[in-house]
């Protein structure tokens, strides 16, 4: 594990702003993949098995990464994962330049990228309290808020961009975006790490495995989010396909919905240090998880070309809220030295789900109706509503007033 280094040069803030211009770029690939993979195939099940396939390397690496970030130097290996991405995203434009851009092409760099960046979200997680000393809410809060106001921000640009640009040329924004963080990154300290030589690799995995499953809170959680990715997969991996055609929307239009999603983020990552002060986190969780149920509720029954951003956003609310709140409760008792194979594998549970939802909600649009997959992630979060209330979750209290 990492030991913090007290000539530290880099703080939160500056953390924070190379990873809001990064992820900007981020949101400008995550809106064109979609589009330009219906450009080349029409298909909405190819739209949900892209989703799909970016979430099976997360089931497939996870454990090894938390390995992997427990083990050696967390600065290089960030500095390695990005220098790669970067490489990955500039190969769409570029074979789109020499016209040899094809469907595979678009599989086998989702893959590459969910690869890494699967790892990457791990290292995020685990330089976090080096930032934050004991205001781990407000830190976790902090990196939400940047990424959703780049999400919040990304789409509306794309929007704007795709009347000008093709949807390959602004992936090289997206591109250009790696440079703010590979500078903040490049500026992190040296850090001793912790050898760990008593265990083999896959011992040292078992151990994570082993520490999570005998934790009922981390597991409950670890449950409780696998239920609602399943049935958020499901929406999310159609909703362009929906936006296009049951609604027909234009990629302005489009791009405003995705803004009102991350709109939505950003309010939850505010209001969770407020609500994480002032309540019990057993009565806040199900709380939360019942406003992301009328999201989805609202989405499913009103057709205005707004309801589904207003509905979605709704949703990103009460998940980002849950999410600051599970990560601060993972970091506040998984030992630091384990804490990368706990989330790893945390990982491994709640993405597991996504994949099957994915591909379900691709054919419930086919089948039945697009609107039909926003009333069984609704169910989801219903389901996960229960298990707050039937686990050790609903005995948790607040135990971070910073």
């Amino acid at each position: 594990m990492l030991k913090k280094n007290r000539r530290r040069t880099i703080t939160l803030p500056h953390f924070l702003s190379g990873y809001f211009i990064s992820r900007i770029g981020d949101s400008l690939y995550t809106f064109s993949i979609p589009l330009l993979s219906y450009q080349l195939t029409g298909s909405v099940l190819v739209m949900s098995s892209l989703f799909a396939v970016s979430v099976i390397p997360i089931i497939l690496f996870a454990p090894f990464a938390g390995v992997i970030m427990d083990r050696f130097n967390t600065k290089y290996l960030m500095l390695f994962i990005d220098f790669t991405r970067m490489g990955l995203v500039a190969a769409l434009p570029i074979l789109e330049h020499y016209h040899l851009l094809a469907v595979w092409c678009l599989y086998v760099i989702t893959l590459l990228l969910s690869l890494l960046s699967t790892a990457y979200d791990i290292a995020i997680i685990t330089v976090i309290p080096l930032f934050s000393g004991n205001q781990l809410t407000r830190a976790n809060a902090g990196v939400q808020t940047v990424g959703q106001l780049a999400d919040m921000i990304g789409p509306v640009v794309a929007g704007g961009l795709t009347t000008l640009f093709s949807l390959p040329a602004i992936l090289w924004l997206d591109v250009a975006s790696f440079g703010a963080i590979l500078g903040v990154l490049y500026r992190l300290p040296q850090e001793t790490v912790h050898k760990h030589q008593e265990h083999k690799f896959f011992g040292e995995m078992a151990q994570g495995f082993r520490w999570l499953i005998r934790s009922p809170v981390n597991l409950s959680l670890s449950l409780q989010a696998a239920i609602g990715n399943f049935g958020y997969s499901a929406a999310y991996a159609t909703l362009t396909y929906y936006l296009l055609t049951t609604l027909q929307l234009g990629t302005d239009q489009i791009g405003i919905t995705y803004s009102l999603l991350a709109a939505g983020g950003v309010a939850g990552s505010l209001i969770i240090i407020y609500l994480d002060r002032h309540f019990e986190r057993g009565r806040l969780i199900p709380v939360l998880l019942l406003v992301g149920t009328s999201g989805f509720m609202l989405a499913a029954f009103n057709h205005s070309w707004l309801a589904p951003g207003i509905g979605f956003a709704l949703v990103a609310a009460c998940n980002t809220a849950w999410s600051i709140l599970s990560a601060s409760i993972r970091q506040e008792t998984v030992p630091p030295a384990l804490l990368g194979r706990v989330l790893s594998f945390s990982r491994v549970l709640t993405r597991a789900a996504m994949p099957c939802g994915a591909l379900l909600g691709g054919w419930m649009t086919g089948a039945i109706h697009p609107g039909s997959v926003f009333l069984l992630a609704a169910g989801a979060k219903l389901i996960e509503v229960g298990i707050a209330l039937a686990s050790p979750i609903r005995s948790l209290n607040k135990t971070n007033r910073g």
